[in-house]
């Protein structure tokens, strides 16, 4: 007779183990560790369908009455879908729920604030909440059991963190809690073809809390990113079963909640172009071309060690771009401090920014400002020659269209850029020196 062999579980970290122990090796919590639930195989039959008989018609996905969501989701929320919605506290997470909630059939569940805080919140942003139907139950057991019920359109749970199972071992909020309740809500999603919209809170270093399994079990992780002291908001996927993952939506917090942006030039500021050390690009963010400034100060020390510091572009690029200014351009910076800032709290991720980002570093080391009306496109190589980016001939016409009569880029995108139908000059150079020397 085979002996019945028994697993131990953390239930903070979810970690298994063979036999009981006081503290966790994983996590180093005390007292975590209890006896699993045996698992029961339950013989099940499932059909086999022939892949050319599937259909499915791409109009079918739910949209809400925020066009930047719908845009962020692929086009709108598809049916069964889980989507995960992570931010910063405040940020705006529930305010954005509460929007989405307010043009379906939804149930809004909150473990976090009573109905009448929601009753409040509604009111404030001006939504009558005829549709949404809310109730502070987190047990996954009965939330499948009300879904039943009611038969909502989207179902909406602030946050998954209150989200728990009886049968589950672990404090609400522990690892083993939040993972077997999401994969419970996900199997009750695709069953009943009801879209799935969780909120989640995220650690110190940026990640969603709980497990990184969380991620894997939903179809959709959207990040709620902007800045507290910023009226601006972007709400950008990370990962998308149904769409792509590079596109983005813009929101600016208002005393009446979200509202959309449709202003590429927000994050221009126009009173600061006769001022030193401002450069201005465009960024290519999914399918819309956005116009970022870049702000510089260069400023002597004394000390050994000057100081880099970016704010909304990454600092190792800015520290190799510095390097190529220095040996390339034959610009002295290693007696002088340098601070870059993305205006707008805007965050660039791509290299099409370097051009713009060396440019307001000479402005400011000169004292020179850039004359208005110039836009900057261009990738910098360490061997400090430009290189081409991609869709040129967009980042141009959208320059064009904000007021821009020079556009200075690569070389080899001069070609392609020529046939923009843009009024103004298009400068093409091979190497950051001649575009200093051709501004300066």
């Amino acid at each position: 007779m085979t002996k019945k062999r028994t697993s131990y579980i953390c239930t903070a970290c979810g970690n298994e183990y063979n036999k009981w122990l006081g503290k966790c090796p994983a996590c180093g919590e005390w007292n975590s560790i209890v006896e699993a639930a045996p698992n029961v195989k339950k013989e099940t039959t499932h059909e086999v369908i022939p892949l050319a008989e599937v259909h499915f018609n791409g109009h079918e996905r739910i949209s809400t009455a925020i066009d930047e969501y719908n845009l962020v989701c692929g086009g709108g929320m598809v049916p069964g879908s889980v989507i995960l919605i992570g931010g910063e506290p405040g940020i705006g997470k529930s305010t954005l729920a509460l929007q989405i909630a307010a043009s379906l059939k939804t149930v809004y569940l909150s473990g976090e604030e009573s109905p009448i805080q929601i009753k409040q919140r509604s009111e404030r942003l001006g939504i009558n909440g005829e549709s949404i139907h809310v109730s502070t139950n987190t047990n996954v057991d009965s939330i499948i059991h009300m879904i039943e019920n009611e038969k909502p359109e989207c179902v909406i749970v602030d946050s998954v963190q209150t989200l728990y199972l009886s049968d589950v071992p672990g404090l609400i909020g522990s690892v083993s809690q939040i993972k077997e309740s999401t994969s419970r809500i996900a199997e009750i999603a695709k069953k009943k073809n009801i879209p799935f919209i969780l909120i989640g809170h995220i650690t110190k270093d940026g990640s969603i809390a709980g497990p990184k399994q969380l991620e894997h079990l939903v179809d959709t992780v959207l990040y709620f990113e902007g800045d507290f002291s910023k009226e601006f908001r972007i709400l950008r996927a990370f990962k998308n079963r149904f769409g792509s993952i590079n596109e983005i939506g813009l929101f600016a917090m208002t005393e009446k909640g979200l509202k959309e942006v449709k202003d590429k030039n927000i994050f221009i500021n126009p009173f600061s172009s006769d001022a030193p050390g401002n450069a201005v690009s465009a960024a290519l963010e999914g399918s819309r071309i956005l116009l970022f400034e870049v702000q510089s100060l260069v400023t002597w020390t004394s000390f050994t060690n000057p100081r880099r510091m970016a704010d909304g572009f990454d600092l190792n690029r800015l520290t190799l771009i510095i390097a190529v200014l220095e040996k390339h351009a034959q610009l002295k910076l290693s007696n002088f401090d340098v601070f870059i800032n993305v205006a707008g709290g805007f965050q660039i991720d791509e290299p099409s920014a370097d051009l713009a980002v060396a440019m307001a570093i000479t402005s400011s080391l000169k004292n020179k400002p850039i004359p208005s009306g110039i836009g900057f496109i261009a990738e910098i190589s360490l061997s400090g020659e430009l290189r081409p980016t991609s869709q040129c001939q967009r980042r141009v016409l959208d320059l064009g269209r904000s007021g821009f009569h020079t556009v200075i880029l690569s070389q080899k995108n001069y070609t392609e850029a020529k046939q923009a139908t843009f009024s103004g000059d298009i400068v093409g150079l091979d190497t950051i020196a001649k575009a200093i020397e051709y501004i300066f």
